[in-house]
């Protein structure tokens, strides 16, 4: 007979007050479909890349060197049953419809597939004798398609083959240069496949390289390190699955990806406990004499503590529904977006059922703790003390009363807001606390979004003031910047070298680039993490990225060896390191290094444009040069970088609406909460005379007064929250580091402040629906 009761005082008050279980059960919805979609995204992606790579066999150590093909004999009796693929790879000019841009030819046998690194065909077939398949994502930038005559830059001059088809290789999903030029846009960088006899004519001394992969995945490990061994020992570059390019790119991607899965869930899940709490707290502060009327007549306090605690449980098990169908949804829609963005030939979109399970039974908890304080203190209380109507507070003077004297002698009905927020603590906490959690929700994903645009603004404005990059042919870097200094559109141009080189230091290696500028170069700008400007010298010293310092374990000062891909050695101590979160190179002096090396080393230019010049004619000019081996312009450099980070920016957009659509919540809730609390005091001044115009005044501007005390504290949680959140990621070695405008800051307490207007909304409705005479029936208890 109890439990009928109590089970109908449920539905009742849930049913009085659905709206602010709803807003609750929203909360929570979110935090469910927020975890389970970041989980299934992150596994699937897992899962398609781990298929795609194992389908195509993506190289699980790549030697590089003269000697390389030779080691095939010895590799294959290593662990791991190791197949192996012979190839050479040379980087030249390739020019398509006049567009000239910086190529990559990888050989692979005539008219079959690869051992290692196979290719997955979208269109055509696997090229024979002068012919090319060329790599999906350049195809699909230039619309080639099989039959389609491109021309190669090699040793003999321009030399024009026949596409034969198009494709995808497990090392190029992501179409990276290396792992400093990791964001390169089709406009500067392709890649296509040759047959070995072509790749010979094009360059009489290509790279020669043996690519290895594990057929037994449970000894690749041991299979990689032995190789690397044996690398070291003939002084043959190595590159492992781990340092390879589109390898690192994409694996960074789905690390950051987990990264949210771990972090989201937990900040949406704690604003749902909040939510709940305050809602379910004030409903057994307001039930007080009810729960007085039942604990006298003889209801134990275990059962009116299963009784409140069951109102967590509907309001998670309300949320368990719309928040699974909404994750699996989202995480199969990102895992869709995300794979056909990079033209992923396989995808997983799977349900995990152990993640529909944990999210279910997180809503649950979220809700069930959440009741479970509200719920011990209905059941702790006696009938005696339930029953006594006390008013809280002692009717002291406020603390902005005793702050500003003159707020003494404001009108009585304005005295009361000052001392309606002070009076009852509890209440006041709970209003600033939804308030700071709603601020420093959104603070979050919005510091992430300026993050972003701010690092790219720099990159592209602050350090790098050219607008794009001549490269020359071998040899005729002389020549090219003569010719390029002659063009009457070029405002600025000055003399660059790009060296592939590893740098050591102890026992630190990282393979990057060493680029050489001019100690006189205003083109590159560079800047430490403090602001101060930094210079080349002409007498040696090399200027590091930041990132370096981490991945080498070096300070200012430390001497640093580095070699060379033709095999010229030098040591250069560390002059200081440049602020650059895109790159981890090296700068060091041109001069420097045509000393040191006995002669130019210059590779082409850095090329400032006069304002008013078409950028795309201005590349392909350039591009057209003799000798030029392409022309890259930093407007494409950028917005491939743009686009790179939109699929990441969508889902920072999502979270983003996700924390607004809560922050109204909290807000809602907060306030309507506050009103239902008040109800006996407002509807007993009500029947003393104050008109429910001037009630409803006060009331909100009790609530905007505890808005306005909250927004400090959101405003610090926020910033140190979206801090900690960048601080999880890592580029090269890179920790980010929040860089969010103060525009948005304002914009988003501007947008706070017009939430919690409207939810001021509810408070008018409520004053409204006052009944003064059962007010004062309640009172006469």
């Amino acid at each position: 007979m109890v439990s009928r009761v109590l089970l109908r005082k449920l539905r009742r008050d849930v049913w009085r007050q659905r709206m602010q279980f709803g807003a609750v059960v929203i909360v929570v919805a979110i935090g469910v479909a927020v975890f389970i979609a970041a989980s299934d995204a992150y596994r699937n992606l897992n899962d398609s890349f781990a298929r795609a790579y194992s389908t195509q066999r993506l190289p699980d150590v790549v030697l590089s060197g003269p000697a390389a093909p030779s080691m095939a004999a010895e590799i294959s009796r290593l662990p791991g049953n190791p197949v192996m693929t012979v190839r050479a790879q040379t980087d030249i000019g390739t020019r398509i419809r006049d567009h000239t841009l910086l190529g990559r030819v990888v050989s692979v046998p005539d008219g079959s597939q690869p051992e290692v690194a196979r290719i997955a065909l979208r269109s055509g077939d696997l090229p024979s004798t002068g012919e090319v398949l060329v790599e999906q994502h350049l195809a699909d930038h230039f619309h080639l398609r099989p039959g389609d005559t491109i021309e190669l830059y090699g040793s003999k001059g321009w030399t024009p083959v026949t596409v034969s088809g198009t494709g995808l290789s497990t090392e190029y999903f992501w179409p990276a240069r290396s792992q400093q030029e990791l964001m390169t846009s089709a406009e500067q960088f392709g890649v296509v496949f040759a047959p070995q006899s072509l790749a010979r004519n094009l360059d009489a001394t290509p790279q020669h390289q043996l690519a290895v992969y594990a057929h037994d995945r449970g000894g690749a490990d041991a299979l990689i390190t032995e190789v690397t061994k044996l690398a070291r020992e003939h002084d043959l570059a190595v590159t492992t699955r781990s340092d390879q390019p589109s390898y690192v790119a994409l694996d960074q991607d789905v690390k950051t990806f987990g990264e949210f899965a771990n972090l989201l869930p937990a900040l949406f899940l704690l604003a749902a406990v909040l939510g709940a709490f305050i809602l379910l707290s004030r409903l057994v502060h307001a039930q007080r004499a009810i729960i007085g009327t039942l604990s006298a007549n003889g209801i134990a306090p275990r059962i009116l503590r299963g009784h409140y605690l069951a109102y967590g449980f509907a309001a998670g098990a309300a949320a368990i529904v719309p928040g699974v169908l909404g994750g699996v949804a989202l995480g199969a829609w990102f895992t869709t977006q995300y794979t056909d963005a990079i033209g992923l030939p396989l995808h997983v979109t799977s349900v995990h059922p152990t993640t529909v399970v944990i999210g279910a039974c997180a809503a649950i908890a979220a809700t069930t703790l959440a009741a479970w304080a509200p719920a011990r203190a209905a059941a702790r209380t006696t009938p005696a003390e339930a029953m006594r109507f006390s008013p809280t507070g002692s009717g002291r003077l406020s603390l902005l009363e005793r702050m500003l004297p003159p707020v003494r002698r404001l009108p009585a009905r304005w005295r009361m807001v000052a001392r309606g927020a002070s009076r009852n603590r509890r209440r006041a906490l709970f209003t600033i606390a939804g308030v700071a959690v709603s601020l420093s929700l959104v603070i979050v994903f919005a510091g992430l979004r300026d993050t972003v645009a701010n690092v790219l603004d720099r990159q592209y404005g602050a350090v790098d003031r050219s607008d794009g990059q001549l490269y020359a042919a071998p040899g005729a870097a002389s020549e090219v910047i003569s010719a390029a200094r002659a063009d009457p559109a070029v405002a600025a141009l000055e003399p660059s070298a790009r060296l592939e080189a590893a740098l050591e230091a102890g026992d630190r290696r990282y393979d990057t680039i060493i680029t050489g500028l001019e100690t006189t170069a205003t083109l590159h700008h560079f800047v430490d993490e403090s602001g101060h400007d930094l210079r080349l010298s002409a007498t040696g010293g090399l200027l590091l990225g930041r990132g370096l310092r981490n991945l080498l374990e070096v300070r200012e000062g430390d001497h640093i060896t580095i070699t060379t891909v033709d095999g010229s050695r030098l040591t250069e101590p560390v002059a200081g390191f440049v602020d650059e979160p895109l790159t981890a190179v090296a700068y060091v002096s041109l001069e420097h290094l045509d000393t040191v090396l006995g002669g130019p080393t210059a590779t082409g230019a850095l090329v400032q444009v006069k304002p008013g010049v078409a950028r795309e004619e201005m590349a392909h000019r350039l591009g057209l040069l003799p000798g030029a081996a392409a022309y890259i312009d930093n407007a494409a450099i950028e917005a491939t970088m743009r686009d790179a980070f939109a699929i990441m920016d969508v889902l920072v957009g999502v979270m983003l609406a996700f924390a607004i659509v809560m922050s109204v919540a909290l807000l809602f809730n907060a306030m309507s909460a506050n009103l239902a609390e008040r109800s006996v005091e407002l509807g007993t001044l009500n029947a003393a005379g104050m008109t429910q115009r001037i009630l409803g005044r006060l009331v909100m501007a009790e609530n905007m007064f505890l808005t306005l005390a909250g927004i400090p504290i959101g405003l610090v949680t926020g910033i140190v929250l979206a801090r900690w959140f960048m601080s999880n990621y890592e580029n090269l070695g890179y920790r980010w580091e929040l860089r969010m405008q103060t525009s948005t800051l304002i914009l988003i307490v501007l947008a706070l402040l017009a939430a919690s207007l409207v939810s001021q909304l509810s408070v008018l409705r409520g004053i409204k629906r006052i009944n003064v005479a059962a007010i004062v029936r309640e009172r006469s208890l």
